[in-house]
């Protein structure tokens, strides 16, 4: 297979990303209104918590998965394939064992969900919720099982820097799920659990194809039982613990949302916070993925020991992120209220007004993540990860603490819920912009001062088409689809016009002027 160069491979990566992540996000947009009016508020928000549970679990199987890529890339890049073989082997023979414990402890958490949780008997829209509810968890996390077993498959794309096939793989994800699920509310109707049983079938096919990917494109990297070494395993978790504990930070600063809602607030609530968070999920998965997207490079320039390359390529990966990023933020904060009339119809103002507050208030944190996100990525590709997992935890800790405090000793009423979107939002945007850029800096030996300009360039393009976007919302009243779609369709393209010049400089202007150019002159 003919290698392409980096910088062509790249942008094959964050093309293909940029589709994947349309792809996930139309779905979710039509699915979303459609499934809360079958379902209702109340029932539409356990889905999401069923979600968060999984995101509970993958804080013991990051602990053996996060840092294998890393490891068998670096490997691999130094000629030693045979070591590379011997990490792979051992992470799969691990994972399957630790799938096999998840599945025993799913199943009885399954059973006595209705213990743990508080769920109506029934709505107005679901009868015997509580069974729907454990349907939705079992299926649930049995996706979660098989994805423990994928995972390590996945590794095939990050060592060959060939993210792309992810992206391309998860598009059809995507479309199995959604066929899927079509053809069981054509059979059967809308059911708690049918998008859970459509994940299911999507997760199935995730797994069939990692494993068919890793043999067209890693064949040299043997998989035998042979080759399990058990100091490998404990290697991967030393340094995967943190990653684990990284997780656990996470889960502090947003996965409780739900739950502690569900448990202090109601399910009622706990559905507007899910619906709220929708986009903001959306908005940070993108932020995630593309930030991913680069990461293999950098681990391949790492491993070379070419610093002062990679200080360049973060510098100006970030940019591009940041870039990216900039518009739809700024025009999901501007005309958010107007968004959310059109897709939740029957929702009242009021109700409309809580879930823009509640999203605005989630996505605070991603005017800061979007212009580091990308330097994160530096904690695992040096495995220096002791500190930061730390910092983290103790701004997760707090973060979940002091909601707590505040829910179970103040009678907050319904402003409980602005609390809980509200706090972990602002503590994680004082991580992002107090303590990532120095690290980042300080793991490559540069200045503290060094990565501050483009969070500085980020935030500029950000508040001049805040102020923009805002005029021209409030110039134009917006009542339908088509007036919503054209009138941010011009702002975006007029947006990522005028914040170009303010976030690249002119080198690198011309540098992607010229490569753009070249792309329509070759094609």
């Amino acid at each position: 297979m003919a290698e392409k160069s980096s910088g062509k491979q790249m942008s094959i990566n964050v093309i293909a990303s940029l589709i994947s992540f349309a792809v996930t996000t139309g779905i979710n947009f039509f699915l979303t209104p459609y499934l809360t009016q079958e379902l209702g508020t109340e029932a539409y928000g356990f889905i999401g918590l069923a979600n968060n549970f999984v995101q509970y679990a993958t804080v013991v199987t990051s602990a053996l998965n996060s840092m294998s890529g890393r490891f068998i890339s670096l490997a691999y890049h130094r000629g030693d394939k045979e070591k590379a073989s011997k990490l792979f082997s051992s992470v799969l023979v691990a994972d399957l064992i630790i799938a096999a414990v998840m599945l025993v402890a799913a199943t009885f958490l399954t059973f006595f969900i209705d213990k743990i949780l508080v769920i109506p008997a029934s709505t107005a829209t679901v009868e015997d919720l509580v069974t729907n509810v454990k349907i939705t968890f079992g299926i649930t996390f049995l996706t979660f099982v098989i994805s423990v077993i994928t995972a390590i498959f996945t590794t095939a794309t990050y060592v060959k820097n060939r993210i792309d096939i992810n992206s391309i793989r998860d598009i059809i994800s995507n479309l199995i799920k959604i066929a899927v699920l079509f053809l069981l509310i054509g059979f059967f109707g809308v059911k708690l659990y049918t998008l859970a049983t459509a994940m299911l079938a999507s997760g199935i096919f995730l797994l069939l194809a990692n494993v068919s990917v890793k043999k067209r494109i890693l064949p040299d990297v043997q998989i035998s039982i042979k080759k399990f070494r058990f100091d490998l395993v404990k290697t991967l978790i030393a340094a995967g613990i943190w990653m684990s504990l990284a997780q656990l930070s996470n889960t502090f600063l947003s996965g409780l949302d739900l739950l502690i809602c569900n448990l202090t607030l109601g399910a009622t609530l706990m559905g507007m916070l899910s619906i709220a968070k929708t986009i903001p999920h959306s908005i940070s998965l993108l932020i995630t993925t593309l930030a991913s997207v680069f990461t293999p490079h950098y681990t391949i320039l790492y491993a070379k020991n070419k610093i002062a390359d990679l200080v360049k390529e973060i510098k100006f990966t970030s940019k591009i992120l940041s870039y990216i990023l900039t518009v739809p933020l700024t025009g999901f904060m501007a005309f958010g209220y107007d968004f959310f009339t059109l897709w939740q119809p029957e929702k009242n103002p009021q109700e409309i007004m809580m879930i823009q507050i509640l999203s605005v208030l989630t996505c605070i944190q991603y005017l800061f993540t979007a212009h580091t996100q990308c330097l994160t990525m530096l904690n695992s590709v040096c495995n220096k990860m002791k500190l930061p997992v730390l910092v983290a935890l103790i701004v997760g800790i707090l973060s979940t603490g002091s909601v707590l405090i505040i829910l179970n000793f103040c009678d907050t009423g319904d402003f409980g819920v602005y609390l809980i979107a509200g706090i972990s939002s602002l503590l994680m945007s004082l991580r992002a912009i107090l303590f990532i850029p120095i690290y980042s800096a300080h793991l490559l030996k540069q200045k503290k001062t060094t990565f501050y300009p483009l969070i500085v360039r980020g935030w500029i393009a950000f508040f001049v088409l805040m102020v923009i976007f805002c005029f021209v919302q409030y110039l134009f009243p917006i009542h339908s689809w088509l007036t919503l779609i054209v009138i941010c369709g011009i702002c975006a393209v007029v947006g990522y016009i005028i914040i170009l010049p303010i976030m690249f400089n002119r080198s690198e202007m011309k540098n992607l002027i010229s490569k753009v150019t070249k792309k329509f002159i070759k094609h």
